[in-house]
């Protein structure tokens, strides 16, 4: 005697695939709106490129003035100081902290100089991983 289809091992089975295709694909789906608002793609390229393009400017300026400078951060205080460079009258700097994967992150400080030619700010405590550090003039 053949037993009814509920009680064999291949019914089941075959019904067991698509039912775990589903299951997976509604946690892909779960993940991807819930996870998922990676800001991966700029809307504007062109004007995200030519902004590329002035900061590389602005850094090949910087090359050839032979503009640098020693940099501390440690225990939420920021130290700045030109290596080589220094112009005749400094002025206030603004300096910019993006974090490499968390934009949320991103911070910026504007720095006035003492009187011994060093900046001085507070930072947060918490920083670690890898950042991108641009200092600019106030006025850009």
């Amino acid at each position: 005697m053949i037993q009814p289809w509920y009680k064999q091992f291949w019914p089941w089975f075959l019904i067991s695939l698509p039912v775990t295709v589903m299951i997976v694909c509604g946690v892909i789906i779960y993940l991807s709106i819930s996870q998922g608002n990676f800001s991966m793609v700029v809307d504007d390229y062109y004007k995200r490129g030519k902004t590329i393009n002035a900061v590389i400017e602005h850094v090949e300026e910087a090359q050839r003035r032979n503009i640098s400078f020693e940099f501390t951060a440690n225990q939420g205080k920021l130290t700045l100081k030109y290596a080589s460079g220094e112009p005749e009258e400094l002025s206030a700097l603004r300096v910019y902290f993006v974090h490499a994967t968390q934009p949320e992150k991103d911070f910026s400080r504007l720095l006035s100089v003492a009187a011994d030619g060093t900046y001085r700010a507070d930072i947060p405590d918490n920083i670690s991983g890898k950042w991108t550090v641009t200092v600019e003039p106030y006025n850009k």
